[in-house]
């Protein structure tokens, strides 16, 4: 909840009256100082990556309830990077696994037994991405898969048990994920760790080509109202007969990401190398983004 849609859900659960355990990176960031200020928000110290850290705030949560139950749980942390899957190194990769799917695992198990005996609901914010794989993205989608995954096969398991899992999907936000999609210092570092063999096979034009793609479809698909995710959200949270899964709204570019879901795959693939090797350039063109940032 340091930033982002956790923050400003925190915010909004706040407002409306709900007691909320917010979750943070950094305990002490000015994000958590800002809830730390509303009275009924506390701020645990989370790295949903750390067992130790997830066990204390599962009983710092059990202790402040008392008699009270606990009613839902949202799981939004993610990171991601950027480049073909051939460029990123495997710690990076892991590390992607570690904070998307296992962090989001590890709260959820340690949490169920506290949403069983509420009747409560696990709420899952995933994306589009767990449906359909997109190049420059492709250790983020294969997260979003395991956690669609995850969802799925728990509200099947726990069938009768009274909980509720439900994913939010939102498209495209300016976020803190979404700020350094062409971050060609980043690729570079990735790059320098890759055999010769990998590097000898990109020419720098190539790469730049790669980078814009990511950058130009945020450009064409990213809102910037995070309220709507967090109003999303907070339906998945109230009401009486959630549905399982809640997308949130997007521009009309964001059927680049859900008409390829429709398409068998071989007309996926042609629609999705079209999109990167013409439609993308040709609107990279009419908008007029041009990034300064260059390969060397």
């Amino acid at each position: 909840c340091d930033t982002g849609f956790g923050h400003a859900l925190a915010v909004r659960l706040s407002k409306e009256g709900f007691l909320v355990f917010a979750g943070c990176l950094n305990s002490q960031g000015d994000g958590a100082q800002e809830l730390r200020k509303l009275k009924n928000v506390r701020v645990l110290q989370l790295d949903i990556t750390r067992d130790e850290q997830v066990e204390a705030a599962l009983s710092t949560v059990k202790q402040e309830l008392g008699s009270r139950v606990l009613w839902s749980v949202v799981a939004n942390a993610a990171v991601r990077t950027n480049g073909l899957l051939e460029w990123v190194t495997m710690d990076s990769i892991t590390k992607i696994f570690d904070v998307n799917v296992y962090g989001t695992l590890r709260v959820t198990k340690k949490f169920l037994p506290l949403l069983k005996k509420s009747k409560g609901r696990m709420i899952v914010v995933t994306s589009p991405f767990g449906h359909i794989t997109m190049p420059m993205a492709v250790p983020y989608c294969m997260t979003k898969y395991a956690l669609v995954s995850m969802v799925e096969g728990l509200r099947r398991e726990c069938q009768g048990k009274g909980v509720d899992f439900i994913a939010v999907e939102p498209i495209a936000y300016k976020t803190v994920i979404t700020a350094n999609l062409d971050a060609v210092e980043a690729v570079e570092q990735e790059l320098q760790q890759q055999p010769p063999e990998v590097i000898a096979d990109y020419s720098a034009d190539e790469i730049q080509r790669w980078l814009k793609i990511p950058r130009i479809a945020y450009e064409l698909i990213a809102r910037e109202d995070i309220n709507e995710v967090v109003e999303t959200i907070m339906k998945a949270v109230r009401e009486t007969f959630p549905k399982t899964r809640y997308i949130s709204p997007f521009r009309l570019g964001g059927f680049v990401y859900y008409s390829p879901m429709l398409l068998p795959s071989e007309l996926a693939d042609w629609a999705i190398g079209s999109t990167i090797n013409v439609v993308l350039p040709f609107m990279y063109r009419i908008l007029g983004y041009e990034s300064t940032k260059k390969v060397s």
